[in-house]
């Protein structure tokens, strides 16, 4: 039996090479967003939706795909979009991404505090006022950069959306059709990109005999590109250690920190603040400029990659109760433990989004009160700046040395945490004030080192993790420890740490 809430596509999704919108909605509010979508193609607004089919897990990455090549992200609200995970999910990549978003009121909507505070930047529109697809309208082509199409689209017809019943025969030819769009839609998209795509490797992936010369030289940068600057030398430098038994630079499949120098302050740079407490009284420590060494397996070489700028990160992982005070919500695994206050307890079981999104209504909530400094946002540690931190100069297992009988002293890990998630800041800090870098719960970060190291963007939906766990051994918590997972999964034993640093 066919839900009887089937509704037509009026038009099957654009995928040419131009400038488009993403458009995200409930699809419970599908018959009014349908007809809202109609009358702007008409108006010359290229489109990208799911044609009417829930989304599921087979359709992640071309959903990915779709939000990550599109010019606008357009978001219908309602209390069932609030409610639905696949349209947060999809707000939360567009904010990554840093995608204008529209978000367009289908009715009075009482928004989640972090959701508000992600979305107040952008332009918002009620459908409500009596002239909102004017506004919708001119707001989208502008944004597009067209100018303004008072003709209707060619081969579109004016005719109005032709009902039908839930138990007519002719709904599925519509459904079948609507598959075979998409079906024909992800054909032409993989013989498009065949021959462009580049192999971006994960943490498993194996790869011999690779040609370094052509396919990982990374493209030049652009103006305006990250602040990152990548020092390639033809060998590594004679006095890495790359000779212990514990790296196994030939051997290894994933990349690997040899060496992390902190850079000599000269007398004419500026002094910096040696910490920064936010809005809501997290305590920031200062990291100085540097590099960071890494030896990169599928390219046969150490890489240096050279940190200008100096930045600021959470001395602490970000709490539940500081989580629950900015987002509006707790979505940790409580696990109180002995005597434990959970407002103490570290934020776990969110998604790479949720952390975005997080370090998204910071800057938000900081500028709002004029407690951000001009010029900077909060983020998440790029994993260079991540181990960079963590390491604080040292070149060892940990950073404290090579023992791993010392990390009792220092993280939460399988032999001291009792199977227990910790209140943060109990053990001892590294050298820059750091705590909990090996053990509570894992961290998320930003961009990788494939993104670092290959000047290149994400190109599946994995993200990497750093740090120690409380179920992790000693051998799983060392400075370079790292783990891949689903930017959509939650985790008991995932969390994250913010940095305040420069827009990028």
């Amino acid at each position: 039996m066919i839900a009887n809430n089937a509704t037509p596509v009026p038009f099957e999704a654009y995928s040419g090479e131009g400038s488009y919108t993403f458009v995200s909605y409930a699809h419970a509010d599908k018959v009014f967003v349908y007809e809202c979508m109609d009358w702007l193609r008409k108006q010359g607004v290229d489109m990208w939706y799911d044609e009417g089919i829930a989304p599921a897990g087979e359709w992640v990455e071309e959903i990915a795909t779709a939000i990550k090549g599109s010019k606008l992200f357009i978001v219908f609200i309602s209390p069932d979009a609030v409610e639905s995970r696949y349209v947060r999910s999809e707000v939360g990549y567009a904010l990554s991404l840093d995608k204008d978003i529209l978000s367009i009121y289908l009715r009075e909507t009482d928004l989640p505090a972090g959701l508000d505070l992600c979305l107040q930047p952008f332009q918002s529109i009620q459908t409500s006022d009596a002239d909102w697809r004017k506004k919708a309208k001119q707001a989208i082509l502008d944004l597009l950069g067209k100018t303004e199409k008072l003709q209707t689209v060619s081969g579109v017809s004016s005719k109005s959306m032709r009902k039908i019943d839930v138990f007519d025969v002719d709904l599925w030819p519509v459904w079948d059709a609507a598959r075979e769009a998409q079906r024909r839609r992800v054909l032409r998209r993989l013989e498009a990109t065949t021959e462009k795509i580049a192999p971006v490797l994960l943490q498993d992936e194996v790869v011999s005999d690779l040609p370094k010369d052509e396919a990982f030289q990374p493209p030049p940068k652009e103006e305006g590109s990250p602040r990152v600057k990548l020092d390639l030398p033809p060998k590594p430098p004679s006095d890495l250690a790359i000779s212990r038994k514990s790296r196994k630079p030939s051997n290894t499949r994933i990349p690997v920190a040899l060496e992390a120098k902190i850079e000599a302050k000269t007398a004419s740079e500026p002094s910096e603040p040696e910490a920064h407490q936010d809005i809501l009284g997290s305590d920031y420590s200062w990291i100085p400029s540097g590099s960071l060494t890494v030896w990169v397996p599928y390219a046969n070489e150490a890489r240096l990659v050279e940190m200008q700028e100096g930045f600021w990160i959470g001395q602490h992982l970000v709490t539940q109760e500081v989580y629950s005070s900015v987002m509006g919500l707790n979505p940790s695994h409580i696990d109180d433990g002995d005597g434990f206050f959970r407002e103490n307890l570290p934020v776990n079981n969110v998604s790479w989004l949720d952390a975005v999104s997080f370090c998204k209504a910071m800057t938000n909530l900081g500028k709002r009160h004029d407690h951000v400094p001009k010029g900077y946002e909060y983020r998440l540690p790029s994993e260079v700046e991540w181990e960079y931190a963590c390491r604080a100069g040292s070149s060892t297992d940990y950073y404290f040395g090579d023992d791993p009988s010392d990390l009792f002293q220092h993280a939460w890990f399988k032999d001291n945490s009792k199977k227990q998630i910790h209140p943060v800041g109990l053990k001892q800090a590294n050298p820059w004030g750091l705590y909990d870098l090996y053990g509570n719960i894992r961290e998320w970060v930003g961009n990788s080192f494939v993104n670092t190291l290959l000047d290149d963007s994400e190109q599946d939906e994995f993200r990497i993790s750093r740090g120690g766990g409380y179920m992790k051994s000693a051998a799983e918590c060392k400075s370079s420890s790292r783990s891949t997972n689903s930017l959509y999964h939650r985790f008991r034993n995932l969390g994250f740490r913010v940095v305040l640093a420069k827009i990028i």
